[in-house]
C-alpha cells in the first residue's frame, strides 16, 4: 500500500463517522419534529444521507409519512402525494429487516397502505395512457409486496393488487386475451370481497368488483 493509500483511509473512515452522525442528529429532529406534529417542518427537510444506514431509511419513512399526512389535509395534493410516493419508496426498500426494525418504526404494513394509495391517486391524475401505466407498475409493485408483509391489512392489500391488475387491463387495447384476464380477475376479486366484508376496505372492494363487472360488459362476448 503507497503512503498515499495509508493516509486517504482514514479519511474515508472519519467521513463515514461523520456522515453517521449527521444523520443521527438529524433523525432526532425529525423525530422531536413528528411528537409535535410538526408534518411540513419534516416535509421540507432535505433528507441527502446514505440509504443503507438505519437512520437513513427512518427519515425517508418519517418524511413519506409526513408528506402522506399533508396530502390527506388537502395541502398541496400532488406535491404531497409524489413527496410521500418518493420517500416511502426509498425508506421501504432499503430496509433489508424488518422484523429488527419494526419495534422502532412499525409494522411496514401501514407504509406499504400509505405508499399504495399515494401511487395510485397519482396514477388517476395522469392525462394519458403512457403515465397512468408507469405509475400503476409501481403500484402493482407495491401491492405484490404490501401482500406479503400485510398482518391485519390483507383486504387493503388485495384492494391494491387488484385494481392495479384491471388498470393493466384498461389501459392496453382490448385483445383477444382481454375476457379471460377479465373473467379471472372477476373470480379473484368475488372472493377478495367476501372476504372483505367487515373490513375498512369492504366498499373499496365492492366498488371494485362492479367495475370489473362494468368493464367485462364492453367486451364484446365477454358478459356475463
Amino acid at each position: 500500500m503507497t503512503a498515499k493509500f495509508k493516509i486517504m483511509l482514514p479519511l474515508f473512515t472519519l467521513i463515514a463517522m461523520l456522515t453517521a452522525c449527521a444523520s443521527t442528529r438529524q433523525l432526532q429532529t425529525l423525530k422531536e419534529a413528528a411528537n409535535h406534529s410538526e408534518w411540513q417542518t419534516i416535509a421540507d427537510a432535505k433528507v441527502d444521507c446514505d440509504d443503507e444506514d438505519d437512520a437513513c431509511q427512518q427519515m425517508h419513512l418519517l418524511k413519506g409519512d409526513a408528506c402522506y399526512r399533508l396530502a390527506k389535509q388537502t395541502t398541496e395534493k400532488l406535491k404531497n402525494y409524489q413527496c410521500a410516493a418518493e420517500q416511502l419508496q426509498l425508506g421501504i426498500q432499503h430496509i433489508p429487516d424488518w422484523k429488527s426494525i419494526a419495534p422502532i418504526v412499525g409494522k411496514p404494513e401501514q407504509y406499504y397502505e400509505n405508499w399504495c394509495e399515494s401511487l395510485r391517486l397519482l396514477r388517476s391524475e395522469q392525462n394519458n395512457n403512457a403515465n397512468a401505466a408507469t405509475y400503476n407498475q409501481k403500484l402493482l409493485d407495491c401491492a405484490q409486496g404490501f401482500s406479503q408483509k400485510a398482518e391485519t391489512l390483507q383486504s387493503a392489500a388485495s384492494f391494491f393488487l387488484y385494481n392495479a391488475e384491471l388498470a393493466a387491463i384498461r389501459l392496453q387495447p382490448f385483445g383477444p386475451d382481454t375476457c379471460p384476464a377479465l373473467r379471472q380477475l372477476q373470480h379473484k376479486q368475488a372472493l377478495a370481497t367476501q372476504e372483505a366484508a367487515h373490513s375498512a376496505y369492504a366498499e373499496n372492494h365492492k366498488r371494485l368488483l362492479d367495475d370489473i363487472t362494468g368493464i367485462k360488459s364492453l367486451v364484446p362476448g365477454c358478459y356475463p
